[in-house]
C-alpha cells in the first residue's frame, strides 16, 4: 500500500509539472531570451483584468441590456473591406474605389526587395510622414503596453492580434499613399548568406546601419518613443538569426492548431506539451538577431523593420491556413480556453485589447485576405538568376537552388563558385565583394509629404445612455464597462462635437447608414450618435435611460444537484443556448459549473467545433429567418445568440 501511495504521489508530481516551460532548457541563447520575455509578459498580463471579465452595464430603466458594440465600422481601423475604407478615405466607387484620382483596392504584399525603386522610395516617404505627424509613434506605443495589449504575446492570440496590428499600420501607410502596401521581410534571404550582416538590407538603399545608432539610410535619426533615446539602435547578428526553411517547414507540417495558435507560456497543469518551436518562439529569433530596439518587446515597434518582419509572420500563418485548413476551419479552429495555459486575454471570446470591439476570434476572419490584402509568392530561383530582383541572386553553390540577398562591398563571396552575381554593384575578387565604382551610394533624400487623406481618430459612445450614466457617477463606479463603451462621456478621449446636443449627427456617415436601415439594426450606437438621421430628436436621452442597477445575467444557473447530474443534456447540437455563454466562459464557469456549461454553452466551452463561423454577424441555422418572422426572437433565448442577423443582435464586427 505504501509503495502504491508513493507511486501515485510521484505520478501527481509529474502531472503537475506538465505544461511548465523551463527557459533554461531552451535550445539556444536567443530562444532562452525569447522564453524569458514571453513569460514576463504573461506574468504581467495575468495581473490585469480582461475587458469582459467584470463587465456590468448600468441598465436602462431597470431592464437588462447586452453589453456589446454596434457592428458599424465607426472608425477606419474597424474596416474589413475596400468599400468601408472608401467611405473613410472620402473616395468614390465602393469596392472599385478611387481616392483623389488614385485607386484604392486590395493590395498584394511583396518582399521588401521585390519593390521597384519608386515603390520603395514612396514607402520610405510614407513612413517618414507618419513619423512626423505622430501616427507612427501612437501605434508603436500599443506594442509596449502589456496592461492594454494582454493578447499581443504569450498565447494563442499572438498571431491574430499581430495580424490586426499590422493591418492598422498598412491602413496608415495607405492614408499617405493609397497605392502602397506594407511589404514583408523574408529573413531567410539574409540567413542564406555566409554572413547575414553582409546583406544589402543593411545599406543606404534599404534599412541603413546594422550596428549601433542608425545614422544612415531612409530611417536615419529615427527618434524612439522613449524620451531618453535619440535614435533607434541595432546589433545585427550579435545574437539570434533569421528564419530558416526548417522552421517554416515545421510550422507547415503541424496538424494540431494548439501548436500554431500556441500556448507559449503555459503554467503547471496545462495539458498541452510545451514546445520551443511554435511560431511565437521562432518569430522571436529575428527580433533577437536585429537587436537594439528590436530586442525588447517594449521598444521593438520603434524600428520600421518590425512591421515588415511581422508582415512575413502573417504570410507564414496565411500559408498554413491556406494549405492545412478548410475555409470554415480557418475561422473556427482555436485552442480551448484554459487558465493554466494562458491568461484570459488569450481566450477565444476575449476582447482583442486595445482593438475593441474586436475579439480574438475576429482575427481568424477570412475577410483580411479576401478583401484587404494577399501575398506575392516568396522570391524563387524559378524567376531566374536574379530571383526577379536586382537585389537578390540565385545561390546554386550550396545544395538545392535558393534565393539570397546580394551583398554589399566587403561581403564574403568566396563560397559562391557557380558564377552567381552575389555582389551588388560589384564583383567577387579574392573572396570579397569589390565595388565597380568608388562612388558610395548616398543616403536617400526623404521628405515627408502630406497624406492624401487624413482620417481623424474617433471618439464615440456606444450607447445612448452613456451621458445619463456618466452623470450618475458610473464612470467611477463601473470603469471596466464605462471607459470602453462610454469613452466620450467618461473623457477617455476628446470628442469634436457637443456631447449635450440632443439632435445632431456626430458621424459623417449617419445619413447613409440610416438609409441602409442601421437605425433599426443597430439601435444602441445609432440612437446615440446619429440622432438626427434616426429621428430621435423628440425624446431626450435622460427620458430614455433610467440608469437602474440591473445587469446582464451575472452567472449561469447554480451548479446542478445530484439528481440533475444523471439527466441527459437537452442540447444535442453544437450551439450555445444563451447569449451570456461567452461571458460565463470567461469567468471560469466551464470549469466551476461544468455540467450545465458543457451542455448549454458547448461552443464557448470548446466542447464541440461548430460548422459555422461563431462570433460573426450571421445566422448560424438555415431556418433563422423563418423563426424570426414567427416572433421566436422574443420568445426563445436561443435565438438572439444563434440567429444574430435575423434577430438584429449582432455583437461583433
Amino acid at each position: 500500500m505504501k509503495k502504491i501511495c508513493i507511486f501515485l504521489l510521484l505520478l501527481l508530481l509529474i502531472q503537475s509539472s506538465n505544461g511548465q516551460l523551463d527557459c533554461s532548457k531552451a535550445p539556444t541563447d536567443a530562444i532562452r531570451i525569447v522564453c524569458n520575455q514571453i513569460q514576463r509578459w504573461d506574468q504581467k498580463a495575468r495581473t490585469t483584468p480582461t475587458l469582459s471579465a467584470d463587465v456590468k452595464t448600468p441598465g436602462i430603466a431597470g431592464q437588462a441590456m447586452a453589453a456589446e458594440f454596434s457592428p458599424i465600422a465607426s472608425n477606419v481601423f474597424q474596416c474589413m473591406d475596400i468599400a468601408c475604407l472608401c467611405v473613410f478615405f472620402r473616395g468614390t466607387g465602393g469596392n472599385n474605389c478611387v481616392v483623389q484620382g488614385r485607386p484604392l483596392g486590395k493590395v498584394v504584399r511583396k518582399e521588401y526587395r521585390m519593390l521597384s525603386e519608386d515603390e520603395r522610395n514612396r514607402l520610405h516617404q510614407a513612413l517618414r510622414t507618419l513619423k512626423q505627424n505622430g501616427e507612427y509613434d501612437r501605434l508603436a506605443r500599443v506594442h509596449a503596453q502589456y496592461s492594454e495589449s494582454g493578447a499581443a504575446h504569450s498565447g494563442p492570440a499572438f498571431l491574430p492580434w499581430h495580424r490586426e496590428f499590422v493591418k492598422r499600420m498598412e491602413f496608415l501607410i495607405r492614408q499617405v499613399d493609397p497605392s502602397l502596401h506594407l511589404p514583408y521581410w523574408d529573413s531567410t534571404l539574409d540567413q542564406n548568406l555566409p554572413n547575414s550582416k553582409d546583406s544589402i538590407l543593411w545599406t543606404n538603399e534599404f534599412m541603413g546601419d546594422a550596428t549601433g545608432a542608425v545614422n544612415n539610410g531612409p530611417f536615419r535619426s529615427w527618434r524612439t518613443i522613449e524620451v531618453n533615446k535619440a535614435t533607434i539602435t541595432r546589433a545585427v547578428g550579435a545574437q539570434g538569426k533569421g528564419y530558416s526553411e526548417d522552421e517554416i517547414t515545421s510550422m507547415m507540417g503541424q496538424t494540431d492548431i494548439a501548436q500554431v495558435l500556441a500556448f507559449s507560456a503555459p503554467q503547471r497543469g496545462c495539458p498541452y506539451q510545451p514546445n520551443f518551436n511554435v511560431p511565437e518562439y521562432t518569430h522571436g529569433n529575428p527580433h533577437i538577431y536585429v537587436g537594439g530596439d528590436m530586442l525588447e518587446t517594449s521598444t521593438a515597434a520603434n524600428d520600421p523593420i518590425f512591421w515588415m518582419h511581422h508582415s512575413f509572420v502573417d504570410l507564414l500563418w496565411e500559408q498554413y491556413r491556406q494549405t492545412k485548413q478548410t475555409r470554415a476551419t480557418r475561422e473556427t479552429a482555436y485552442p480551448a480556453d484554459n487558465r493554466q495555459c494562458s491568461s484570459e486575454h488569450h481566450f477565444r471570446a476575449a476582447f482583442m485589447r486595445p482593438f475593441t470591439p474586436m475579439r480574438n476570434a475576429d482575427g481568424l476572419s477570412n475577410m483580411y485576405t479576401d478583401n484587404l490584402y494577399s501575398f506575392a509568392p516568396r522570391p524563387s530561383c524559378n524567376a531566374g538568376p536574379t530571383c526577379g530582383s536586382p537585389y537578390l541572386f540565385c545561390d546554386r553553390s550550396h545544395g538545392a537552388p535558393r534565393c539570397a540577398a546580394r551583398m554589399k562591398t566587403g561581403g564574403n563571396c568566396a563560397s559562391f563558385t557557380n558564377g552567381e552575381t552575389a555582389c551588388y554593384q560589384g564583383t567577387c575578387q579574392g573572396g570579397k565583394c569589390v565595388a565597380v565604382s568608388q562612388t558610395v551610394t548616398p543616403p536617400p533624400t526623404i521628405t515627408p509629404t502630406k497624406p492624401v487623406v487624413t482620417v481623424e481618430t474617433t471618439c464615440f459612445n456606444e450607447n445612448e445612455c452613456c451621458g445619463p450614466w456618466s452623470a450618475k457617477g458610473e464612470c467611477q463606479k463601473n470603469p471596466v464597462y464605462m471607459n470602453v463603451w462610454c469613452k466620450a462621456s467618461c473623457r477617455q478621449c476628446t470628442p469634436k462635437y457637443d456631447l449635450n446636443d440632443e439632435c445632431s449627427d456626430r458621424h459623417s456617415n449617419c445619413a447613409q447608414w440610416s438609409r441602409s436601415g442601421e437605425c433599426n439594426k443597430n439601435p444602441l450606437w445609432m440612437a446615440e450618435n446619429c440622432r438626427k438621421s434616426c429621428n430621435k430628436c423628440g425624446v431626450t436621452r435622460a427620458a430614455t435611460c433610467g440608469g437602474g442597477a440591473n445587469n446582464i445575467a451575472a452567472n449561469p444557473p447554480a451548479s446542478v444537484n445530484n439528481r440533475q447530474q444523471n439527466e441527459p443534456c437537452d442540447s444535442p447540437m453544437c450551439y450555445n443556448e444563451d447569449q451570456c455563454c461567452p461571458i460565463w466562459a470567461q469567468r471560469g464557469e466551464c470549469q466551476s459549473n461544468s455540467k450545465y456549461m458543457n451542455c448549454q454553452c458547448k461552443v464557448s466551452c470548446g466542447v464541440c467545433r461548430p460548422n459555422y463561423a461563431y462570433g460573426q454577424c450571421q445566422d448560424y441555422h438555415k431556418d433563422c429567418a423563418a423563426w424570426a418572422r414567427r416572433g421566436e426572437c422574443a420568445k426563445n433565448k436561443w435565438m438572439p445568440e444563434n440567429c444574430r442577423r435575423s434577430c438584429n443582435t449582432c455583437m461583433t464586427l
